[in-house]
């Protein structure tokens, strides 16, 4: 009996000792600290989200590249990664909306693309209010604008280019309604204009229509596409076309002698169809040539699985590398930024070696003494993980230990993983 308690203790201590060895010291979630949520009503006002684990893990299931039936858009939810996290990754931003037709969804866009991809659901998250709701149209519409509107254009402020002002056309000025999903695409005789004037897509709070109207530089001979919500004019972008293989050829740049006609006329703008607005009259190698200025709906599309978004801005951000990044810090996340001198930052080489030291660490049933910089925060995309930062000392080394307060677990990294890590961030070195 004595023997047969002895082997059943040891085949015990055995099987534990196989199972803590093959757990996983990295286990990635949304960190509700590291975000700050915010809802808007139907009329802008913020609704308080404390549940934002809800919105950061919307989407995650299997997309869908169709929103059936006929759309009412509830709520608009907003998630931003507080400081010095947001500094660190390309994952800084999310919007969530929940809308409902055939069935109910959620739409997200992440950061800075203008991407969408949406998942069907069962319900809704309790801070969504369903008893009233937007009616969003699938089509955009034109609508003639007011004398008074087009005064408000000629008065308007921040009509300037590179230092050079810029003279609006007010009679060009021209008004849009929203669609749900989708942009503008523009072009003049027959050439793609750059950028597309406008994008939509499902918000859970009323927007205001759109305008659009043209200005011109007169000492440049260059005209701009001029974009406002409600009046509030936004920088003017210059007419530019994609296909040109010198972008800043004077084909691209001098309308000399710049006259414009309106021809648009009230009317919703169907899928595909090029609608003509404006016609261009102007000098060009001596001669007035006249050309025709068009818009056409582009509906959006839904990312389907496994799909990336594209960057938006990528012509005038640089594209952020995706992965893995680490940070120590002295306090936990308050919502608060951090000063420089609280945190310390891995480059992301070192961020990707840190994740596979760590993950070699071994569990143990003791903690050091507590560090100065005392938490490591680990980050891949949306999710992340904290651990609290231990050490001992001894006499040609230290012993680091992390501790996952969650799981109260405590992980000894090996010696040279120990090494690495204060290598990583020599300001916690200096502490120590």
């Amino acid at each position: 009996m004595y023997k047969r308690g002895i082997m059943m203790l040891l085949s015990a201590s055995f099987l534990s000792a196989c199972g803590a060895s093959n757990i996983e010291v990295i286990q990635l979630d949304y960190i509700e600290d590291q975000w700050n949520v915010e809802s808007y009503s139907k009329e802008g006002e913020m609704i308080e989200v404390q549940k934002s684990k809800e919105v950061l893990a919307a989407c995650d299931g299997e997309r869908t590249t169709e929103l059936k039936g006929d759309i009412t858009v509830y709520q608009t939810a907003i998630a931003g990664r507080t400081e010095p996290i947001s500094a660190m990754t390309p994952y800084t931003m999310k919007v969530v909306t929940y809308l409902e037709g055939d069935e109910r969804y959620v739409v997200c866009r992440e950061s800075y693309t203008n991407q969408l991809m949406a998942e069907a659901i069962d319900s809704f998250p309790d801070f969504v209010n369903t008893s009233d709701g937007i009616r969003l149209p699938r089509l955009p519409r034109i609508h003639q604008t007011s004398s008074a509107l087009q005064d408000k254009l000629v008065e308007a402020e921040g009509l300037d280019f590179d230092g050079n002002s810029i003279t609006p056309f007010p009679h060009t000025l021209l008004e849009i309604e929203p669609a749900l999903y989708g942009e503008l695409e523009m072009k003049l005789d027959g050439k793609v204009i750059r950028y597309p004037i406008a994008q939509f897509e499902p918000r859970g709070f009323e927007m205001p229509n759109q305008q659009i109207a043209i200005g011109y530089d007169k000492k440049r001979f260059r005209p701009y596409i001029l974009y406002s919500f409600d009046g509030q004019f936004f920088m003017p972008q210059p007419i530019e076309f994609d296909e040109l293989e010198d972008p800043e050829s004077k084909e691209n740049t001098v309308f000399s002698e710049l006259e414009i006609e309106t021809v648009a006329t009230v009317r919703q703008l169907n899928e595909g169809e090029e609608t003509p607005f404006y016609t261009f009259s102007y000098l060009k190698n001596g001669k007035r040539v006249s050309e025709t200025m068009t818009i056409r709906f582009v509906p959006g599309t839904l990312l389907k699985d496994g799909e990336e978004p594209d960057p938006m801005f990528e012509d005038w951000l640089p594209v952020e590398e995706t992965g893995p990044r680490a940070i120590v810090h002295r306090k936990p996340y308050d919502g608060g930024a951090m000063e420089f001198a609280e945190y310390s930052d891995a480059t992301k080489e070192e961020a990707k070696e840190l994740f596979d030291i760590v993950n070699e660490a071994d569990p143990v049933d003791r903690r050091g003494e507590d560090s100065e910089y005392r938490y490591l925060t680990l980050t891949d995309g949306w999710k992340g993980q904290v651990f609290e930062i231990s050490y001992q000392k001894r006499s040609k080394k230290v012993d680091i230990y992390l501790t996952d307060p969650l799981r109260d677990q405590t992980y000894k990294l090996s010696s040279e993983g120990a090494e690495a890590f204060l290598d990583t961030f020599p300001r916690l070195r200096e502490t120590l």
